[in-house]
């Protein structure tokens, strides 16, 4: 196995980008629920009864506003749930059904493993796809920031999906936004280090490659460390936090998810 390490710095930020075969993240350590329903956002969930709250988990995940391509049609927010492909679910209310079967339009995660699952909405409520088209973009923040976070973000095929901030601080850098193109159903993975906050867009609306629909992504997460000891602890740890300073090791393999 090869490995491919560089340093960039960008905006004040030092940045470390390594590639590296990796399985799936393992649920042991995962911070993804293993209940199937809706991700409390700043969105009401469909169905209170089927309503997750991620902040015992420590963290919180909030919705945000995308710009769309100019031939695409125009979306609101998206919401975010947590799906297990090995069962069917319908979610109702607010005059919106969403249905998850067992087989995806397009896009089919392994079989007993739970994923964040992205719907995208059009701004005039529809649902493209019937909501089998897994868009959105995302602000997810911790309750401390850790050492490692794990990404892995699944069925990257065309281009769109990227992290866009992490810490508060956008990322420039074209090798993490927007993320290459892959095989279908390869997982990417990505390690975020000194972490407490990233914003993520997961598949987009409109792409070459997808022009009649849009690409798809879903994404699984792990907390693979400890937190990282508050400022002042750790010499030379203040400096690094008012530079806003951070670390991130992107670890990739096409794999099939079968």
């Amino acid at each position: 196995m090869r490995q491919l390490k560089f340093l960039a710095t960008i905006t004040g930020t030092v940045l470390g980008l390594g590639l590296a075969a990796g399985m799936p993240a393992a649920h042991a350590a995962s911070i993804i629920p293993t209940t199937e329903g809706e991700i409390k956002t700043n969105l009401t969930c469909l169905d209170p009864s089927k309503c997750i709250d991620t902040t015992s988990l420590g963290y919180k995940v909030t919705s945000l506003e995308f710009d769309s391509d100019d031939k695409s049609p125009k979306y609101g927010l998206s919401r975010l749930f947590i799906d297990n492909r090995s069962t069917s679910n319908t979610y109702q209310g607010q005059g919106l059904t969403i249905k998850f079967g067992t087989q995806d339009a397009g896009t089919n995660t392994a079989l007993n493993q739970f994923w964040l699952r992205p719907v995208v909405i059009k701004e005039d409520g529809k649902l493209p796809e019937q909501g089998q088209l897994e868009v959105g973009r995302f602000l997810f923040e911790f309750d401390k920031k850790y050492e490692e976070i794990t990404l892995d973000l699944f069925d990257i095929e065309d281009i769109g999906t990227g992290i866009l901030e992490i810490n508060g601080q956008q990322v420039t850098d074209m090798m993490l936004q927007p993320l290459a193109k892959n095989a279908n159903n390869s997982i990417q993975r990505l390690t975020l280090t000194n972490v407490q906050s990233f914003v993520v867009q997961l598949g987009s609306g409109y792409t070459p490659k997808f022009q009649a629909s849009g690409d798809g992504v879903s994404l699984s997460a792990i907390n693979t460390s400890k937190a990282v000891p508050e400022a002042g602890t750790t010499v030379g740890l203040g400096v690094l936090a008012v530079a806003g300073m951070f670390g991130l090791r992107q670890r990739k393999k096409v794999l099939q998810a079968g």
